[in-house]
């Protein structure tokens, strides 16, 4: 079903997709869940009479009783895009239901050990020419934010300042996976790099105050 419900939603781009998967991880360990389903120009041009939102309105009718099976909410936005949307209780509970995850990779690893949790994915298959039912995928981007210090991963790219980690999959990288460890017991305090540079800046204008009163010192002297 999980397979279905995602891919359902991936043909309603019939010209290709863009996909934007988010995962939040807050204070409380609970996860939040977002997917991000891009048209392209090709598919409005085909329905030029009316807006991009009575567009994917009209091709996402079918499949709203299999999202609110599965209890996902979702949106359709003027831009031009799905927003499809679910809270998790944890992480397991994300990992083992999350439409994507479970749909892309044949494995997801799930580690707790003390208080650091892991997760590393196995066998990252999007375009796979002899599956029938798998839908392309141009561009795929994962990113996970956590409210926890990260000890380990294997990210793309990181925005330091939300502690987000982006993970970009193209449709050629068959053996890419995602790796994300963090430390429970290390918050992730969005002003501590604020904090390093006003205290460094204040050990430089005291080190450049000291040497001047030791150089005004040395010439009075």
């Amino acid at each position: 079903m999980k397979k279905i419900l995602f891919l359902a939603c991936l043909l309603l781009l019939l010209t290709g997709c863009t996909a934007k998967y988010d995962i939040k991880i807050n204070e409380d360990l609970s996860v939040n869940e977002s997917i991000y389903m891009y048209g392209d120009e090709e598919l409005f041009d085909t329905y030029y009479k009316t807006t991009r939102v009575n567009v994917l309105k009209e091709l996402l009718e079918p499949y709203e009783d299999l999202l609110k099976e599965n209890k996902y909410q979702y949106e359709v936005n003027q831009d031009g895009y799905i927003y499809i949307f679910k809270k998790y209780d944890n992480i397991k509970e994300c990992i083992d239901n999350s439409i994507l995850f479970n749909d892309y990779f044949e494995k997801i690893n799930y580690t707790k050990n003390g208080d650091k949790i892991k997760i590393e994915t196995e066998g990252f298959h999007p375009n796979s020419t002899d599956d029938p039912e798998r839908f392309y995928v141009d561009d795929l981007a994962i990113s996970i934010t956590s409210s926890y210090k990260v000890i380990n991963n294997n990210a793309t790219s990181i925005n330091d300042d939300t502690n987000t980690y982006s993970f970009n999959l193209k449709g050629d990288m068959d053996d890419f996976k995602v790796m994300f460890e963090m430390d429970t017991t290390s918050k992730f305090n969005p002003n501590m790099k604020m904090y390093i540079t006003i205290g460094v800046t204040v050990l430089i204008i005291i080190g450049a105050w000291i040497t001047v009163l030791v150089l005004n010192k040395k010439k009075n002297g």
